[in-house]
């Protein structure tokens, strides 16, 4: 991806990042998250929030501080949709949804997240 391209995308506002990733994971088919001995995580509010991208140039940008070790790796969207969401909804987790090194991300639940993916994989059938 174009570091330039890489740059006006991180510079939008969360809930612009947010659509865009929605997307982008609709029509790639994966979702990206930060590995390294488990999966990134952040706490937001006292609750546990794992953090996702829409391409690996994005998560691999946010690998620093507490992250610095992790690399990012591939979710099918398959299995984000069947195991994943419904998983971290039933361990009362959220989703981290495209943050970025300087800003914030869009803390949503795994729930409205699944439905946003669901609707927008429509579009794609």
């Amino acid at each position: 991806m174009h570091p330039e391209k890489i740059k006006q995308v991180i510079q939008l506002p969360a809930q612009q990042r947010y659509d865009y990733c929605v997307r982008k994971v609709a029509d790639t088919q994966e979702v990206w998250g930060l590995y390294h001995d488990g999966w990134a995580t952040a706490q937001v509010g006292g609750k546990v929030a794992i953090p996702f991208w829409p391409e690996a140039a994005f998560a691999q940008a946010c690998a620093s501080g507490d992250w610095a070790d992790f690399q990012p790796r591939a979710i099918t969207l398959d299995d984000f949709l069947s195991q994943w969401l419904p998983g971290m909804a039933s361990n009362g987790q959220l989703a981290s949804v495209f943050p970025v090194p300087q800003g914030s991300a869009s803390i949503a639940a795994p729930d409205d997240l699944l439905r946003d993916l669901q609707h927008e994989s429509e579009q794609y059938e």
